[in-house]
């Protein structure tokens, strides 16, 4: 048995809840009896209850939910396999276009450096399809998934901060968008065999504000998508210019210069929460041939898997003995009987 929509799974938790307040409910019925009347005196004057029958519906509306549950997670049976062959993987560059990437501590700037190393992978990469997702304080998709390398390398030229004008440096959206364009909510019945590898490389300098980007870098490695952290610029601090121009530098409210650090702690953290790889890009220390050579390492290693020859879904079933559990429950009665 396979599943169709296994992150829905989870739902089952929701049944230790009930399962509680279920029993709970029980134990509750069973106390307001015995206030209400003593044994001997409840039995002439109220009902019998007949416990098994209280159980029997408390079980049976559990079931009835179980049932409902399990068939959000799409079970199906799957029976038979043959080899098929994978598609190129499916290659989105996460780029920081934030003003700290202006820095000139590499040549010609951060963003210049983070560029060159971004145009270079995609060149080395066989096959498969490109994108390119700028972000700042918010995310902007430059350039949708595409096999047009012309395009990619035109569009990857015009990115610059002047694109985004929120500035700032957030992760999690980031992250939290690119998931979505290798993963879309559209997808869902994926066919495993047939799409390729998802693999995302991100740039920055480590400058991120909010710092809430852990769960979603989780997210990024429960999803089976490959990460690559690429770090930009040097330990020392240095000004940000301003324009393109490179006239002036940023300054705060007291006129003061406003200087830039790298931060590889930030990206190494990332990495790891997203089961990826960090890798340092200098000026004198381009990173792009091994980044590559992985990425097509993880292409060929994957090209030919085992894809079930039948599928035969099951959740129509599940549902029908959920909502058939919840119509019995619902036809016996309350526990009660004639009195003695």
């Amino acid at each position: 048995m396979s599943f169709a929509w296994p992150e829905n799974i989870g739902y089952m938790l929701l049944l230790i809840p009930l399962a509680v307040i279920l029993g709970y409910g029980v134990m509750r019925q069973l106390q307001a009896r015995e206030a209400l009347a003593s044994s001997l005196m409840s039995r002439a004057i109220m009902p019998g209850l007949r416990l098994w029958v209280l159980i029997l519906k408390k079980v049976m509306l559990f079931c009835g939910m179980g049932l409902m549950l399990f068939s959000l997670s799409g079970p199906r049976l799957t029976s038979g396999g043959r080899p098929v062959m994978r598609k190129g993987a499916d290659l989105v560059f996460v780029l920081d276009i934030s003003r700290s990437m202006t820095a000139r501590d590499v040549q010609p700037d951060r963003l210049g450096q983070a560029k060159q190393e971004i145009a270079s992978i995609s060149r080395a990469v066989k096959g498969g399809r490109r994108a390119i997702l700028l972000f700042a304080a918010a995310p902007l998709v430059q350039c949708p998934l595409t096999t047009d390398q012309e395009a990619f390398d035109a569009l990857l030229g015009m990115a610059s901060p002047d694109l985004i004008e929120e500035q700032g440096t957030v992760f999690r959206s980031a992250l939290e968008l690119s998931r979505k364009l290798l993963k879309p909510e559209t997808e869902n019945h994926p066919q495993s065999g047939i799409k390729g590898e998802k693999i995302v490389v991100l740039l920055s300098d480590g400058e991120d504000h909010p710092g809430d980007f852990l769960a979603e870098a989780k997210r990024m490695e429960q999803d089976g998508i490959h990460v690559f952290v690429i770090g930009v610029g040097m330990s020392s601090p240095v000004v940000i210019p301003l324009g393109g121009g490179g006239e002036g530098v940023k300054r705060d409210e007291h006129g003061r210069a406003i200087a830039t650090s790298f931060h590889s702690e930030t990206l190494q953290k990332l990495a790891h929460e997203a089961g990826g790889l960090y890798f340092r890009s200098k000026a004198d220390n381009t990173v792009n041939r091994e980044i590559s050579e992985r990425i097509n390492h993880i292409e060929e290693a994957s090209r030919w898997v085992m894809e079930p020859v039948e599928r035969v879904p099951l959740s129509q079933y599940f549902l029908a003995a959920g909502l058939f559990f919840l119509l019995a429950e619902t036809l016996i009665g309350r526990g009660g009987g004639k009195p003695r």
